[in-house]
């Protein structure tokens, strides 16, 4: 349990690297790169949230209004996810058009 719980803390800190950087560049580039990191910073938020709600959820007896938080927690990092999925993917596509 505590070996999962580290992997999880990590994976934080790794999301939270990787959305700082994101954002970074993101602020630095202009046109398709400017949304491709900005995709992937969504990406990691997603996989941030996701861990922390799985962090508490694992490591705290929950009540049932903590309960519901992570869960909207959970469900907050999971459309990060998913979106960020899918717009990296499109915005890949246009840039490989451009560069075609």
């Amino acid at each position: 349990m505590t070996v999962f719980m580290i992997i999880l803390v990590s994976l934080i800190c790794l999301s939270i690297f990787g959305t700082f950087f994101n954002s970074i560049l993101s602020r630095r580039k202009q046109g398709v790169h400017k949304q491709i990191y900005r995709a992937r910073m969504n990406v990691n938020m997603g996989i941030m949230f996701i861990s922390i709600a799985i962090l508490q959820i694992i490591s705290i007896s929950l009540s049932i209004i903590q309960g519901i938080l992570m869960a909207l927690v959970f469900g907050l990092g999971f459309v990060n996810l998913y979106y960020g999925i899918k717009n990296s993917r499109f915005y890949k596509q246009i840039q490989n058009k451009q560069e075609a």
